[in-house]
């Protein structure tokens, strides 16, 4: 007898369980803004809400479909910091709406984030937890290493040898 796969409802964990949660901090003008954050658990991968401040005027979340974003602005309300809870799809948003057709740098001011070429380090590292092809966790391949999902051939021919099977 089979059953209905229930629709898993969106949890709210301490924020240093995100797996985005140093990506926000070494991004955000203001990191104190993350005392006040929630780590938005769906599906075991849990992702940081950042709340409003004098610094930040709204935030948002893509959380894959429009039942989980719901969801996700029902857990939200009431929290201090997600004001004007709202969903569109898939997408939450809080806080005040963003201008529309903001320049990159009008985007990062409304968000309250940092200008990506002050950051120390690569300003295209990915959220911990995510890495890209040739990379381990947290580190960026090095220039000379392939990134573009081609594998290389080995240098050195490898000798093969066909076993025989029982």
């Amino acid at each position: 007898m089979s059953s209905p796969l229930a629709v898993p409802a969106p949890r709210l964990l301490p924020p240093e369980q995100a797996y985005d949660y140093e990506f926000w901090a070494r991004r955000l003008v203001d990191p104190g803004l993350l005392r006040g954050a929630v780590a938005v658990a769906l599906f075991r991968a849990p992702l940081l809400a950042v709340p409003t401040g004098a610094t930040r005027r709204g935030g948002q979340l893509h959380m894959v479909q429009e039942v989980f974003a719901l969801q996700t602005a029902a857990a939200l309300e009431g929290l201090p910091g997600f004001a004007e809870l709202s969903h569109s799809g898939p997408i939450v948003e809080w806080g005040d709406q963003p201008p529309a057709l903001c320049r990159p740098d009008e985007c990062r001011q409304f968000y309250g984030l940092l200008d990506p070429s002050l950051e120390s380090g690569s300003p295209s590292m990915p959220p911990a937890g995510h890495t890209r092809h040739g990379s381990e966790t947290g580190r960026q391949p090095l220039s000379t290493e392939r990134v573009s999902g081609h594998i290389p051939p080995p240098r050195e021919p490898v000798a093969t040898v066909a076993a025989t099977l029982l």
